[in-house]
């Protein structure tokens, strides 16, 4: 299986206190941006999960792919964690169920097991991406 690199990025801008154990401070909101331009048209929704504090970055995002299966990851030092899988298809929720709790090195990786739409768009785009660099 593929995966990319991971999707957290630096912020320069100020932001509140970083629940992440690493410096530079990192900004949730600045990857679930990135995420959701890259991947736009791989996915129906990305968008973050407000935090309970509005002192706190939040750590959460919501996506829901193609298949209209939604997907809450939690970010941390560690990776990108699955913290639930919902979906009105049974078989779907039986299949993936054994991957709450899972981490994952970034959001992709989780995405290419999960959504068979994103991972034909990903294989895709990854294929067109090899060839420009071939010509």
């Amino acid at each position: 299986m593929a995966t990319a690199s991971p999707v957290l990025s630096s912020s320069s801008q100020s932001t509140p206190s970083s629940p992440y154990s690493f410096a530079p401070a990192l900004s949730l909101a600045d990857d679930v941006a990135a995420l959701a331009s890259e991947y736009s048209p791989m996915l129906l929704e990305v968008a973050p999960v407000p935090s309970a504090s509005a002192s706190m970055v939040s750590t959460e995002v919501d996506i829901i792919t193609k298949e209209r299966t939604r997907v809450r990851l939690s970010v941390s030092p560690r990776g990108w964690t699955v913290e639930r899988i919902q979906s009105d298809d049974a078989a779907v929720k039986m299949q993936y169920h054994d991957l709450v709790g899972s981490t994952f090195e970034d959001p992709e990786a989780v995405l290419l097991r999960i959504s068979p739409a994103f991972a034909n768009a990903w294989q895709s785009r990854l294929v067109e991406q090899l060839e420009m660099l071939a010509s």
